[in-house]
């Protein structure tokens, strides 16, 4: 399990090149890239963080599944499956800091973010969070 400090690192790095690099749905993300988005994915489903539309990262992961390495693909199913496990347990600061990655990264990574968003709903309203 990767501590919460490379996770940070990881998801500041991806910050630098995401939007850029993911201009076009249909450009390919690198492994890097599509392994963060199933992270995301497992943010967006934790309804602890406040919930979102799991449906815009499910159907771009669907997309960008075709021709990954069987060890790539492991590895984002392992990542979402943490993040979400990571977000069911999460409260304090740590609540925040996801759900800050959520709104940050994970918007970056999903197409067309300012009318349909993951963390947000198609009207762009945002999804009440719990503590």
């Amino acid at each position: 399990m990767m501590s919460m400090t490379k996770i940070l690192m990881l998801a500041a790095t991806l910050t630098v090149g995401a939007g850029a690099a993911i201009a076009a749905p249909a450009e390919r993300m690198s492994d890097v890239q599509f392994l963060q988005l199933n992270r995301c994915a497992g943010l967006v489903s934790a309804e602890r963080l406040g919930g979102g539309d799991v449906k815009v990262a499910e159907t771009l992961i669907r997309e960008q599944s075709r021709g990954r390495e069987p060890y790539i693909m492991d590895r984002a199913n392992e990542m979402r499956d943490d993040a979400a496990r990571a977000a069911r347990g999460a409260s304090g600061d740590y609540r925040v800091r996801l759900i800050a990655e959520r709104d940050g990264v994970c918007q970056r990574l999903a197409p067309n973010s300012t009318t349909t968003t993951m963390a947000h709903g198609p009207t762009g309203a945002a999804t009440p969070s719990t503590n």
